[in-house]
């Protein structure tokens, strides 16, 4: 495929190219000279290539060793005109060392085709050749001849020790880049887990409605039914009959949305089995994330007493998630915003049961509250600045899911409130996969 050069593409490559030259001539004036007069031992030979090979990867040709030289040059001879030395004197003593970098790229353009791809060890040979080549050139204009046998072996040494810590530099650079990537790779994994996970948790709901809604056509029709039997003449018969029908267009709809939401999730990560401390640290970065957006004083302690892996990590996040939300919004409704509200989660085995435990130092619930609790719609949480209720579905997809586990749940309010949900083990625990 033809690389397609924008304007604004050649641009960008510029200012690299010219970053990449600043640094290094900025960097060059930290030396110091051996052997020969004018003969620098700098870091900027190490900075060097380490930009020549992140910066301008995807360079192959020598223009960014023909600016950095020429910026190198300009660089030492404004240096060397403000200490009293005449600019041309200056050009003809800092020449050799300028040159240096251009040669320096040239030989690397000839030893690494690909930048992007070359592995750590070829990359450390072709930086002590350039190192060693370039370095003899510097001195042999500096000198006006080959230098010595014994400088040879010291520069030798130079480019080797040099060499080893530039390619150290790459390595912890591409390190660093790979932990980047990894750390990105784990918040995307958990925001599709969360994102998973509260669609199977809204499924229930729609499930639910559908039922709600075969009912409601059932009556439609039979309203229908008996009205076409009495004396009500044909307008309200004809008026059951439509209901009836848009009901049950009602009916279709949402078992379309459901179907298409149980493709989206159906198998995803369903085999896949998560260790429950794994499980407990995505309840802790979320929650964490939602009570900083709340801008709310709750901390959040969770302990898990003995780890093992679940294969039913969606609906544990889920029975997690609500219960810790439900008690973050309830600290946050007493509206005591000095002192520092706390939500303990403490998940522990009790024989052959799990046992998940959600505690908080909020109000507690009120005897309306507790019989209301499990309701679909009911909540005592609003906003006062728009007058919004809660839509009241949290604890409700609790008690669901606790239902669909085949366990209980039992709610205390003393100082407090207290969900406590156990769990058979062998509906949730998991052995390890091969």
């Amino acid at each position: 495929m033809q690389n397609i050069q924008t304007p604004r593409w050649r641009a960008a490559r510029w200012e690299r190219r010219l970053l990449t030259a600043l640094a290094t001539a900025f960097c060059s004036e930290l030396f110091f000279s051996i052997w020969v007069d004018n003969f620098r031992v700098s870091a900027a030979v190490v900075l060097y290539p380490v930009l020549l090979l992140t910066l301008m990867q995807d360079s192959q040709g020598a223009g960014t060793g023909a600016i950095t030289a020429l910026t190198v040059l300009t660089v030492r001879v404004m240096v060397g005109t403000l200490q009293g030395e005449p600019p041309l004197a200056a050009a003809v003593q800092e020449y050799s060392g300028a040159l240096f970098y251009l040669c320096y790229e040239l030989l690397l353009s000839l030893q690494v085709r690909d930048r992007r791809k070359a592995p750590l060890d070829t990359l450390g040979r072709s930086f002590f050749v350039c190192d060693f080549c370039s370095n003899i050139l510097d001195l042999s204009l500096s000198k006006g001849g080959m230098p010595e046998l014994s400088s040879l072996g010291w520069l030798c040494a130079l480019a080797l020790g040099r060499a080893v810590l530039a390619v150290l530099g790459l390595w912890a650079m591409r390190r660093y880049r790979r932990l980047l990537l990894e750390e990105e790779h784990e918040r995307r994994y958990q925001r599709l887990f969360l994102m998973t996970a509260n669609l199977k948790n809204e499924l229930y709901f729609l499930k639910k409605d559908t039922e709600h809604i075969e009912g409601v056509m059932t009556r439609a029709y039979q309203l229908y039914e008996e009205l076409v039997g009495g004396s009500a003449g044909e307008a309200l018969p004809q008026l059951a009959l439509s209901i009836a029908r848009d009901v049950h267009e009602v009916k279709k709809d949402n078992l379309s949305i459901i179907r298409g939401i149980e493709r989206e999730v159906a198998g995803a990560y369903d085999q896949e089995s998560i260790r429950m401390s794994d499980l407990l640290r995505i309840l802790e970065d979320t929650t964490y994330d939602f009570l900083r957006e709340q801008k709310l004083n709750v901390q959040l302690e969770c302990w898990c007493g003995e780890d093992f892996r679940t294969g039913e990590h969606y609906r544990l996040m889920s029975i997690l998630k609500n219960l810790v939300t439900n008690a973050a919004e309830a600290i946050q409704g007493q509206g005591a915003r000095s002192g520092q509200g706390l939500i303990l989660v403490d998940v522990r085995r009790n024989g052959a049961c799990l046992s998940l435990t959600v505690r908080d130092n909020g109000p507690g619930l009120s005897d309306r509250a507790m019989q209301n609790l499990f309701r679909v719609g009911y909540s005592t949480k609003f906003d006062p600045e728009t007058g919004n209720i809660n839509r009241g579905v949290g604890l409700a997809a609790v008690q669901f899911m606790v239902e669909e586990l085949g366990c209980s749940i039992q709610v205390d309010s003393d100082g407090g409130a207290r969900f406590r949900v156990t769990i058979p083990m062998e509906r949730v625990e998991k052995g390890e996969k091969p």
